[in-house]
């Protein structure tokens, strides 16, 4: 029986056991005392927390926990006990003019390299990287394991001597050189010639048996463990949307991973917890010792959080792989990213080409609605439909004129249509009220007339449009993944119901599509296989890989879309590829 309970307790079950793994999710005490001359972290043991996990977010090893605990060998480890952690991470001006950690194992900092700040009473990390002109990103690049509660004459890094003067030398030789240049086809090879072409060719890397690959992932966890299960259960509120997602994203994954393990490709997950919004934690993420040696990373799933972790994953010639974000920015100048979530431009540029392939003819004719001047992102959609589309035409041999008709509202539709021919009409406004209206508008114009309407998916989840309108009008949408590939998917759902009786969301076929192409294809063909995906289409239960690489210094971006249509009163695929 499939109970709400069945379904929550698992999940956060899921959450518990996940964050087990992930040794950054949680930061260092900022109680630190000095007990016999010596200083300690004081912290205060949290519920389900082990001692291991705690050895990983002080960077110490358990014989020092042990040695300066000695209880916890004979009584165990409790909640909310205090125990000390010997103080490893202050920084202090030694004789020497150098910077160093106050601990012997720590390897000097030269001061003559790093800029320090002494923190002075109230002083905030806002307040000291709006002193230095730097991010709080940056600042915790410099001292990792900084924490927002900083302590009156605590010493830290906040920027590099070298680097400006660095900097200034390098911006002046390849302004020189480019000023050198005798004209200004000379000019523009000076400075492409800067360019860092490690980037543009990267080093053949050899086939392994053996993998290690990242996963970031919001399961937020401190938040989610938090929660009081029995209260949600009690007044039937839903489990925090993200965490569910992430734990369904990485089941999926994972039980990808377990159907293509065998004694020649094994796989280890090195799991990270991020959150799009917390820099501090992304920059503890890309300082992690394990990070340069991941061979392939997957996520973060959203874009700010993304940009940080492949600019440093770019860094180390990492392969990275962004399974959510749409926006096709992040694929700029970074050979080393692929995108697996076609944007919505790609998704428009796909229902063009499906209009052309499939629905013009010489007695068609073509429209786009258009809700309003002042709806720009609507505009935006409407002009890159019609320039794709008329450029495409253009191509195929038509004559060089607009193709596409532009009718605003319903009485442009009644005027721009014509009798005893295919009248074929695009949406592209995101308006729930005004599509509605349209919709119903366009089916009682269209009665006994050949019309077929095109738009986005979302018009056929809204509840206040009648499904016979849109059967009656042949309705028509791109989609990136096969929403009606339902009996593909039952042994997924087989796998995941007997896990947690119920059936899973779509970011577990995503996780295991995702999962399974890449993979696979690593395990075929070795770790190069990620600089030729444009030549590795693949179809899958849920998603079509379908990559495309604009030019040789930017990433790949999947343009695998499906088209469907509403026929005879069910949505159908249509074979359009």
């Amino acid at each position: 029986m499939i109970t709400l309970f069945t379904h929550k307790r698992f999940l956060l079950s899921c959450i518990f056991i996940l964050s087990m793994g992930i040794g950054l999710a949680q930061t260092k005490s900022t109680n630190i005392q000095t007990i016999e001359g010596k200083k300690f972290y004081i912290h205060k043991i949290e519920k389900s927390q082990s001692l291991f996990s705690i050895s990983k977010i002080y960077t110490v090893s358990l014989e020092d926990i042990y040695k300066y605990n000695p209880e916890l060998k004979t009584n165990g480890a409790k909640v909310d006990q205090e125990i000390k952690i010997p103080f490893t991470n202050t920084l202090v001006i030694a004789p020497s003019g150098t910077l160093s950690m106050n601990t012997a194992t720590s390897a000097a900092i030269d001061t003559n390299k790093f800029i320090t700040h002494k923190v002075a009473k109230s002083e905030t990390v806002y307040s000291i990287t709006r002193k230095y002109k730097i991010s709080e990103k940056e600042l915790a690049g410099y001292n990792p394991g900084i924490t927002p509660s900083l302590r009156e004459g605590q010493i830290i890094i906040v920027g590099e001597k070298t680097k400006a003067k660095s900097y200034s030398k390098e911006y002046k030789a390849s302004n020189k050189e480019t000023k050198t240049a005798s004209n200004p086809k000379e000019a523009k090879t000076a400075t492409f010639n800067l360019v860092d072409s490690s980037f543009l060719h990267p080093s053949s890397k050899p086939k392994k048996i053996k993998y290690t690959v990242g996963l970031i992932l919001p399961f937020r966890s401190e938040a989610t463990l938090a929660l009081d299960l029995n209260e949600l259960i009690k007044t039937n509120t839903n489990f925090p949307n993200v965490p569910a997602l992430a734990v369904d994203f990485y089941l999926g994954f994972k039980k990808a991973l377990d159907s293509l393990a065998s004694k020649d490709f094994d796989v280890q997950i090195e799991l990270y917890e991020s959150d799009d919004k917390d820099s501090l934690k992304l920059t503890q993420i890309v300082s992690d010792p394990k990070f340069k040696d991941l061979d392939l990373i997957f996520g973060p799933l959203y874009a700010n959080g993304f940009k940080t972790i492949s600019k440093k994953a770019k860094e180390h010639g990492i392969p990275i792989v962004s399974p959510i974000t749409t926006t096709n920015k992040i694929l700029y100048n970074n050979i080393y990213i692929s995108k697996t979530n076609p944007s919505q431009f790609t998704l428009l540029e796909s229902l063009a080409d499906y209009c052309m392939d499939s629905l013009m003819n010489a007695n068609a004719n073509m429209m786009l609605m258009i809700l309003s001047d002042k709806d720009k992102k609507e505009m935006g959609f409407v002009n890159a439909f019609k320039k794709y589309y008329n450029e495409k035409q253009k191509n195929r041999g038509r004559l060089p004129k607009d193709t596409v008709t532009i009718a605003k509202g319903i009485e442009g539709l009644k005027k721009q249509s014509k009798p005893n021919v295919k009248n074929i009409v695009v949406i592209l406004s995101g308006n729930q009220v005004f599509l509605a209206d349209m919709t119903t508008q366009i089916a009682m114009f269209a009665n006994n007339k050949d019309f077929i309407l095109c738009g986005w998916q979302s018009l056929s989840e809204f509840e206040n449009i009648d499904q016979e309108y849109l059967n009656q009008l042949n309705y028509v949408f791109p989609h990136q993944f096969n929403i009606t590939n339902l009996a593909a998917l039952k042994d997924l759902d087989r796998s995941y119901a007997a896990a947690q009786n119920t059936i899973p969301s779509e970011y577990y076929y995503i996780g295991f599509d995702i999962a399974y192409y890449y993979l696979n294809n690593l395990k075929s063909s070795g770790p190069d296989f990620v600089h030729t995906l444009n030549t590795l289409p693949f179809e899958s239960s849920y998603m079509r890989f379908k990559f495309f690489r604009p030019d040789n210094s930017t990433g790949f971006d999947n343009r695998g879309v499906y088209i469907f249509k509403y026929a005879n009163y069910h949505l159908q695929k249509t074979g359009w590829k």
